[in-house]
């Protein structure tokens, strides 16, 4: 009767963990393992809850497995059948029979996964804490939060291998019980967070700091007043700083976001997401994105929170702490900055040590290393404060191993677009205020195609660092090589290509033309790519369609049309991918231009070009891989039939419609710096101001040349990582405040000769005559 009692409330318990929970799984693959006729699988819990079990054998039976309650282990058994106990049997087991092959699965299960604030019954209501729970407390957590229950699985541990590194049964025993339980800590922070202390006690900490305290001491005797109004000043400026993170605006966001990213895209796709799981177990997090968009932190958190992994806490400009948003902001873990820290010592030691006490305490931590928003599509140049406080303190002792995690953002079409093209037509950027809330609601009634984020290989600092390199030079390397993964992570959106064989084309083409360009593009890059990469889904002609849809393009007569605003728009897009596109483009102008295009001349040029084409783009490979990846490259240039061979040694290219395309995508890269050659050598001596002033001038004149006037060609920041690179090599020297020529560049301009076509650099001439 008991027994026939008991199956009926487990029924009875099923069916309402079916109805209350709606469990997303993280590595569901693990959950059945490969099974010979001599394995023996066992699952283990973190707590003796009979909801977690329940879950669990229903999780199971769905793939078609039953299994025994004794096949459930628990890691914190509070004093019910100890893990070592039961351990010591299969131990003795697995010994008996060495063809035996025990494994046990750890399954950890979090309901409302947030982290836990202030020791609160309430809170039990919302999120997953440390602490668990009493029976009440269970109930009501699992009901509240049943709908966000999280189910991880990872890795069997094989008592087999524990056993041939012990003799006796017992240490395996101890081992395998303080592997499971440390497994389990680890899992939890890296998806819940560690715990957060009260915020007052965190800004104390922050005061008490050695560096803040001397630099209260330095301020108070600059400004001859006392230490207790430098104190006040900083607690003021901290509670401005400090994120106020809130497990109860963490968990209404998400559904929030959910929705939103429904109306706006019709897909959200995260890439390469594994990896970072796996590494969170074990490192504490920062997490370094490109800077295109402000939904940027907004998907990123949202994709972390979706995949099992820790809110991250977000450093953003104190632009946005304004009424309403600021506060929102702030519990979702914003934590707010100037832009510009020179000038105030007082205020760089405050941020630096507020940092230093989220790392070392294992949060999540999230920085945008460009500093502000691309407005061009192309990756900025590193600002690295925050990046370099981040490795100081590494290099001064982190209680846990610290992994940089670069990541991709592509939009199909950008939300601030419009504010875009027209900052770069010259107005004035707007500041953000209340009103813009309500303004920007009228994006939800648009689309925007799809959105792309995607993970770059991690760079743990254990690795990356070296002590006995100055901090300077070891910061400026590991911001080249984030800048260089962030554009390894890049995937294609349909808007990228699109752009690319729109505005490095004939102004009208065919829907048809347009679509095999694309095709072909799309195949090229995927054979050139040596990572697996996000790609669109569909056909060509469901992109084009899709980017008329979005008013990026017009359709006539079957005839591709783009308008100037729309040609603005666009580069953006094709500046996500142009250092995708920059090589394998130059590699097709040279093999084209140059007589018989010899391998040699072909490799010669490009090595003379390359260190400012990849200060310009962060192009992945060292001068001395560069041989081996043209080689390769080569290869694959010839197997898409862009290029085929002329003569032993020489090189053509062929009719394929994409050689043109490639070619005039890098053409006014080579005449852009050209451009900056030309002026330094016609006026002797120039202002660094003065140079790029003139420089901008000719090279708007010579882009109209291409049939589009783009205000990102003669971006300012652009030209300046080219004068900065012809100063790291030397190539111009600087003498009071005016550039100059540091070689005779009469043999480089003969190259530029056989290379541009000859009425672009007629036209570049006469200007300079003028």
């Amino acid at each position: 009767m008991f027994s026939l009692f008991e199956r009926g409330m487990h029924s009875l318990g099923r069916l309402f963990i079916r109805l209350v929970t709606r469990p997303q799984m993280v590595n569901p693959q693990q959950l059945l393992p490969a099974q010979g006729s001599m394995t023996r699988v066992y699952y283990i819990l973190e707590h003796n809850r009979l909801s977690h079990k329940l879950l669990l054998q229903d999780l199971l039976r769905q793939q078609l497995r039953q299994i025994d309650t004794e096949q459930i282990l628990i890691a914190h058994s509070s004093g019910q059948a100890p893990l070592r106990e039961t351990l010591l049997e299969l131990v003795e087991a697995q010994r008996s029979n060495p063809e035996l092959n025990t494994l046990i699965v750890p399954v950890s299960i979090f309901h409302g996964r947030l982290p836990h604030r202030e020791k609160s019954w309430l809170n039990l209501l919302y999120a997953e804490t440390w602490h668990r729970a009493g029976p009440l407390g269970s109930a009501l957590q699992l009901l509240v939060n049943g709908r966000q229950t999280l189910v991880r699985v990872d890795q069997a541990l094989e008592l087999q291998q524990l056993v041939e590194e012990e003799e006796s049964t017992a240490a395996v025993a101890r081992k395998a019980a303080r592997v499971l339980r440390t497994h389990f800590s680890i899992i939890r922070q890296s998806i819940i967070g560690p715990d957060l202390s009260h915020r007052r006690t965190l800004i104390s900490l922050v005061l008490k700091h050695p560096e803040v305290q001397q630099a209260i001491d330095q301020q108070a005797q600059e400004q001859h007043c006392s230490r207790y109004k430098v104190e006040r000043h900083c607690v003021k400026t901290l509670d401005r700083i400090a994120a106020n993170f809130s497990p109860i605006t963490a968990r209404i966001l998400d559904p929030i976001f959910n929705w939103v990213w429904k109306r706006l895209y019709h897909e959200v796709r995260v890439h390469n997401v594994e990896p970072i799981q796996e590494i969170a177990k074990t490192h504490q997090l920062i997490y370094l994105p490109c800077h295109r968009s402000h939904m940027d932190y907004l998907l990123l958190s949202w994709a972390l929170y979706r995949n099992g992994l820790m809110i991250p806490h977000v450093a953003a400009g104190e632009n946005l702490n304004i009424p309403l948003i600021g506060p929102i902001l702030k519990r979702g873990g914003a934590i707010f900055m100037r832009r510009k820290f020179q000038g105030d010592p007082l205020y760089a030691s405050l941020y630096k040590a507020y940092l230093e006490q989220m790392s070392h305490r294992g949060h999540a931590l999230e920085y945008f290393i460009e500093g502000g928003r691309s407005r061009t599509g192309r990756l900025l140049p590193a600002k690295t404060g925050l990046l370099s406080m981040s490795i100081e303190s590494f290099r001064q002792g982190s209680p846990r191993p610290v992994a940089l995690i670069p990541v991709w953002i592509g939009y199909d079409r950008l939300v601030e677009s419009r504010s875009y093209q027209q900052e770069l037509a010259g107005e004035q950027k707007q500041t953000e205020s209340v009103s813009d809330l309500f303004s920007t609601l009228g994006i939800l009634k648009e689309k925007f195609g799809a959105t792309l984020l995607s993970f770059g290989t991690p760079i743990p600092l254990q690795q990356a660092t070296d002590p006995e390199r100055p901090l300077r030079t070891e910061v400026r390397q590991i911001s080249h090589q984030v800048m260089c993964e962030i554009n390894q992570a890049a995937g294609l959106t349909q808007s990228s290509l699109l752009a690319s064989c729109i505005l490095a084309g004939s102004q009208l083409q065919s829907v048809a033309e347009l679509g095999d360009k694309c095709n072909r593009l799309l195949n090229l890059l995927q054979a050139l790519s040596t990572r697996p990469m996000l790609t669109p889904q569909g056909k060509a002609s469901d992109w084009i369609k899709a980017t008329e849809q979005m008013a990026q393009l017009q359709i006539s007569m079957n005839l591709v049309e783009v308008d100037h605003h729309q040609a603005q728009e666009l580069s953006f897009y094709r500046n996500n991918i142009q250092h995708l596109l920059v090589l394998p483009g130059l590699y097709l102008l040279l093999a084209h231009r140059l007589e018989k295009g010899p391998t040699q001349a072909i490799n010669r040029t490009i090595r003379m070009v390359y260190p400012f084409l990849e200060a310009e783009l962060f192009l992945p490979y060292s001068i001395d891989q560069l041989t081996i990846e043209l080689r390769r490259m080569r290869q694959v240039l010839l197997e898409q039939n862009l290029l085929e061979p002329r003569g032993p040694q020489g090189w053509k290219t062929t009719n394929n419609p994409l050689v043109n395309t490639l070619i005039l995508t890098v053409e006014p890269i080579l005449l852009r710096y050209y451009i900056v050659l030309r002026v330094l050598q016609r006026y002797t001596q120039i202002s660094r101001e003065d140079l790029i002033h003139s420089s901008q001038q000719i090279a708007e004149q010579i882009h109209l040349e291409y049939g589009y006037s783009t205000p990102e060609y003669k971006d300012q920041r652009v030209l300046d990582s080219f004068i900065r690179q012809l100063r790291t090599m030397e190539l111009i020297n600087e003498q009071e405040g005016r550039l100059l020529l540091n070689f005779d560049p009469a043999i480089l301009f003969r190259q530029a000769g056989k290379i541009l076509r000859p009425h672009m650099i007629s036209l570049i001439d006469s200007k300079l005559k003028h």
